[in-house]
């Protein structure tokens, strides 16, 4: 029945098809917990342990990009391979390349942050901790003189007529 205001007033439990207060309270608080690792961002791996699996310097890597795309052809004759141009010192060949293949270079420099992002995620996919090492008697132990972990199998494909097939092996 609606009051002066036209609220309607309704007595009584709430019908079965309600949600209570309290069901949304425990979904939103059982929703925060699964999302809080998500927005946490990511943890860091310690520098020290970056440099062992290593982390590439971008300056250093830009540096050897640059020297493995220098070649020299005699005395005061140096090639870009990338263009295939000649010149007369390397101080140019490394200009050509910083001015010319400035795509290669962010190439590099794209390659080395996205390997460095790698190794600084806590996440990365790795071999499990306790992995089994190779079985005894080698990396081939247990396995068929090809290599394989099944027998060799003779040929099913078209025999003379009249011969009999070999068995299937299985």
């Amino acid at each position: 029945m609606p009051n002066r205001c036209g609220i309607i007033h309704v007595r009584g439990p709430l019908p079965p098809n309600r949600v209570s207060h309290g069901e949304v309270s425990e979904w939103q608080r059982g929703f925060e917990a699964r999302l809080a690792p998500l927005l946490a961002g990511p943890g860091s791996v310690p520098e020290e342990e970056a440099q062992r699996l290593g982390r590439k310097d971008p300056e250093q890597e830009l540096e050897k990009f640059v020297s493995a795309n220098t070649q020299e052809l005699g005395k005061d004759k140096w090639l870009c391979p990338l263009s295939g141009k000649k010149f007369k010192g390397p101080e140019f060949v490394r200009k050509h390349i910083f001015n010319k293949h400035g795509d290669k270079m962010g190439a590099v420099r794209k390659e080395v942050l996205f390997f460095n992002n790698f190794l600084m995620d806590p996440k990365r996919p790795a071999l499990p901790e306790g992995a089994p090492g190779p079985a005894r008697g080698g990396p081939n132990a247990g396995l068929s003189p090809g290599g394989l972990p099944y027998p060799p199998q003779s040929p099913q494909g078209l025999m003379p007529y009249g011969t009999p097939r070999p068995p299937m092996l299985g």
